[in-house]
């Protein structure tokens, strides 16, 4: 690897593009904007909750300090350190089960997911309880014996204050409790993922590796997206309008164009930022390939939410690293827009009477308009739980169709109470993470975070004009990422401290 790095640095084209960089580097438009540091007090340690709870946190770090001096002094737990010392340092699985860390598999959860549901179908529905089950069993075993604390976060109260909301909502308006509770998982379950993630995340080094798993795997779903789109892969479903000329519409192993796109939005300006964060040469054209294979695949999604969802994510990435630059990338998106005939005519088809017809008869506009006149029936507790719009209601047949706006689906079932619940959820989140980012001097951290509030700011978009969180891997990738943020800046303050 040494010896291809040394080659590239030493090679005309890399010199010549270097030399361009540092002469645009003086230049007006190119100047990278610049963010005054602003200390992020963590306001969470004054909270009232934490004081109630500093007490038995004491009373409990007595107790287990006590099993701590009995398991050292043991013969036994002597042994069976020294057999793992010796494993973990004289053969390369040992090693690698030294580094290993639960947060790894939580990154390829689409994958393993993917692999259960075609291989294990018995267990698909459970797997993923497992492992919350087993990490959280974990790091119970590591606060009791490694005295490895929690590690909370202004985020928590949020995401807590959510759920005992709907899970009020589930008990209080649901004609059919067993739909209500599996609609409250739905919803809630795959949020929980967050608070292990900031758990699991507890160094600078497993954060990076997460955040390159993230990347070259979603990478890779993107070059099969590519492929898919080559080989003309079948569409599983009625994908287009009959008006329409598209022949294909990349799926990979999401089985959905918009949820392939979804996850890209997710990805591509972390993937995107990862190219500015790193300075070893390598990364960064593994971080640019795997960039542009992600925007090829989106574009061959023909996902009009993605493209806007991506297109919102690249604007807030461009206002945090260089704002001048917006204009410039605002042409060539156009330009490229209007001379690729494909996507100009799934763009303007948006706005001719035919679409608008068709909308309104059974499409987009039509359940729109549906969703708002069955809230309207219910305004403050919507219809219950788990009973419009989402997988769970299509399962029990209590809906006529699949929401095309995780807002409206939410606001239909849950009414205003739910729905206010989950905006206040999200906007704290986001104004949260944007001060974790601001609070954060280490350039190449806040660089990625950049490219993490990006993606997440465009998939929150997207959920405009479709039903993104209802896909589990989406639910669990989306706080994951927050998780990160939370992570990275924790990070920064050890090292400041």
């Amino acid at each position: 690897m040494e010896f291809i790095r040394r080659k590239i640095y030493d090679s005309f084209i890399y010199n010549f593009i270097l030399k361009i960089i540092y002469a645009c580097s003086f230049s007006y438009i190119m100047k990278p904007s610049k963010h005054k540091y602003k200390k992020y007090a963590k306001t969470y340690h004054e909270s009232i909750i934490v004081r109630i709870l500093s007490p038995i946190n004491k009373s409990l770090d007595k107790k287990y300090n006590d099993i701590r001096t009995s398991c050292e002094n043991s013969k036994f737990i002597k042994l069976l350190h020294k057999i793992y010392v010796n494993i973990t340092t004289q053969s390369i699985i040992g090693r690698l089960t030294k580094e290993f860390n639960f947060a790894y598999i939580i990154a390829m959860y689409i994958f393993i997911d993917t692999l259960i549901r075609s291989r294990l179908p018995s267990v698909a529905s459970i797997w993923d309880e497992a492992l919350f089950i087993i990490i959280i069993i974990w790091l119970i075993c590591r606060r009791i014996f490694c005295n490895k604390k929690y590690k909370s976060s202004s985020i928590d109260y949020g995401l807590l204050f959510f759920a005992i909301v709907y899970l009020i909502l589930a008990f209080v308006n649901s004609p059919d409790m067993n739909i209500a509770i599996e609609g409250y998982r739905a919803v809630v379950q795959h949020m929980l993922w967050f608070f292990l993630m900031v758990q699991l995340l507890d160094t600078k080094k497993v954060i990076n590796r997460t955040v390159w798993i993230f990347i070259i795997g979603i990478g890779l779903i993107g070059v099969h997206g590519i492929y898919q789109y080559i080989t003309k892969a079948p569409m599983l479903g009625n994908w287009v309008d009959s008006a329409e000329t598209i022949t294909t519409r990349v799926y990979s192993i999401t089985k959905s164009p918009n949820a392939l796109g979804s996850l890209l939005v997710l990805f591509i300006p972390i993937a995107f930022s990862m190219i500015f964060a790193n300075e070893d040469i390598i990364k960064k054209i593994i971080a640019a390939f795997f960039t542009i294979t992600m925007c090829m695949s989106i574009l061959f999604t023909y996902s009009r939410g993605a493209w806007f969802g991506v297109f919102i994510a690249i604007l807030i990435f461009l206002l945090f690293m260089n704002k001048r630059l917006i204009f410039l990338v605002v042409t060539a998106i156009l330009l490229l827009l209007i001379n690729i005939d494909a996507l100009w005519n799934r763009i303007s088809y948006l706005f001719t009477p035919e679409y608008t017809n068709k909308s309104m008869n059974g499409g987009r506009l039509y359940r729109y308009y549906t969703s708002i006149k069955m809230w309207s029936e219910s305004k403050f507790l919507g219809l219950g739980i788990g009973r419009y719009g989402g997988a769970v209601a299509t399962n029990h047949n209590l809906t006529p169709f699949y929401m095309d706006s995780y807002y409206l689906k939410t606001l239909t079932e849950s009414g205003i109470i739910g729905f206010g619940s989950f905006v206040i959820l999200i906007l704290s989140t986001i104004y949260k993470l944007y001060r974790y980012i601001m609070g954060t001097t280490i350039r190449k951290d806040k660089i990625i975070m950049y490219g993490i509030f990006s993606g997440l700011c465009g998939v929150l978009i997207q959920n405009f004009v479709e039903n993104i969180f209802e896909l589990p891997f989406m639910v669990v990738y989306f706080w994951a990422l927050v998780a990160v943020i939370v992570a990275l800046f924790n990070c920064n303050e050890r090292h400041n401290n």
